[in-house]
């Protein structure tokens, strides 16, 4: 192959690369995962992917109509779940931990971001007998795409310089 050839290709695929991170960091979307904790209590994430995630007001987490957890005070969450429960929020990640996860049955969890007039929710089945036990490797496979991007483009950028 030709120089030209070569050098051409790779810019082809450097400029696809870099339109399809455009692409997917411009959509609102969310990413629910939920893993078990070593006690037995239940970890759940939900990623919101925005282009200002500075505007982000508040997360919850509800299952069967009920409350299980707010970022909201003011929200008070079904008794069923009381002092059991926290959400919290931190940059465009929602983290629920259900202290005393005890279900053996399937059960739709919804995690809802919602801000000024704006709400999206993602939902998930969790049954515990199918969950990850949480550790470092199951929060690196929920966040699988950024990480195979990044194994991609850096040889090709290394080819480049």
């Amino acid at each position: 192959m030709q120089m030209s050839t070569v050098v051409r290709m790779m810019f082809c695929t450097a400029f696809a690369t870099f339109f399809l991170l455009g692409v997917a960091t411009g959509q609102n979307s969310l990413q629910i995962s939920s893993c078990l904790t070593k006690d037995q209590n239940l970890q759940m994430y939900c990623r919101f992917t925005a282009s200002d995630p500075k505007v982000l007001n508040t997360c919850f987490y509800m299952t069967d109509n009920k409350l299980i957890g707010s970022t909201n005070t003011s929200s008070l969450p079904d008794s069923t779940f009381k002092n059991r429960a926290n959400v919290s929020l931190s940059d465009t990640t929602c983290e629920l931990y259900l202290k005393g996860f005890s279900d053996d049955k399937p059960k739709n969890y919804t995690c809802y971001f919602k801000q000024k007039d704006m709400q999206v929710s993602a939902s998930a089945t969790v049954e515990k007998s199918k969950l990850q036990t949480c550790s470092a490797w199951c929060v690196v496979q929920h966040s699988g795409a950024a990480l195979l991007l990044a194994f991609l483009t850096f040889p090709l950028l290394s080819e480049l310089l």
